[in-house]
């Protein structure tokens, strides 16, 4: 791991994983939409949108080994909201889809945050949940052909819970800061996990929400 691409790189998690790069001596490259805020962040940048059509060139362009895709678009709502959820799934589902698809002969590390939001089927969320919940499978999939067919690329899932940023609200007993959680994403880049919760809590939250019957999940207070 030696040059690493952080997608969404602007603020949150992103910029925080950045830094952290950079900290530990990586040449950590950001890139996302807004120019002021990669100009704040300094270094190597490259201003990107990722659901853009010329997105797959510029990612090549950069030469990273490592690329993680941390960018995602996610609003609550009182009812349904198409605009808000095609948003939604055209950033999280359709442009992860892409880089995630690329990255199997094009690098050798790919990571993607995707959220302990995407285990049940939540409300309110303009298709968030529903597009991390493709997420998580899909990175699940791509392992497996990564390891049945031989390719050189390793596919890591983060899944955040709570993290201390616009999309992460929540009372700070849940909350971890974005240093936290970049420190846990780089951890487990390092270490080569397949699949790593942030922070590791989250494994125990998780694992409650599969097991949590249908009939008692439903009865759950709306979020």
């Amino acid at each position: 791991m030696k040059r690493i691409l952080v997608i969404g790189a602007t603020s949150g998690i992103g910029r925080a994983l950045v830094e952290a790069a950079r900290g530990r001596g990586y040449a950590a490259i950001a890139a996302g939409r807004r120019r002021a805020l990669l100009e704040e962040i300094g270094g190597e940048t490259l201003e990107l949108d990722a659901t853009a059509p010329d997105a797959l060139g510029k990612i090549e362009g950069v030469g990273a080994d490592t690329v993680v895709f941390n960018a995602g678009f996610g609003e609550r709502s009182a009812a349904p909201d198409w605009d808000l959820t095609e948003r939604t799934l055209r950033l999280n589902v359709v442009a992860f889809e892409r880089v995630a698809g690329w990255a199997l002969t094009h690098c050798a590390v790919f990571a993607a945050t995707a959220s302990v939001a995407g285990v049940r089927g939540l409300e309110r969320t303009n298709g968030y949940s529903a597009s991390k919940a493709y997420m998580l499978n899909a990175m699940e999939g791509y392992r497996r052909l990564a390891r049945h067919g031989h390719y050189g690329c390793r596919y890591v899932t983060l899944v955040p819970g709570f993290v201390d940023t616009a999309m992460g609200q929540a009372s700070a007993f849940w909350r971890c800061s974005t240093e936290a959680a970049a420190f846990c994403i780089l951890r487990a880049l390092e270490r080569g996990q397949a699949v790593a919760y942030v922070t590791p809590r989250w494994r125990w939250v998780a694992w409650a929400l599969r097991l949590m019957p249908r009939a008692l999940f439903e009865r759950l207070p709306l979020q």
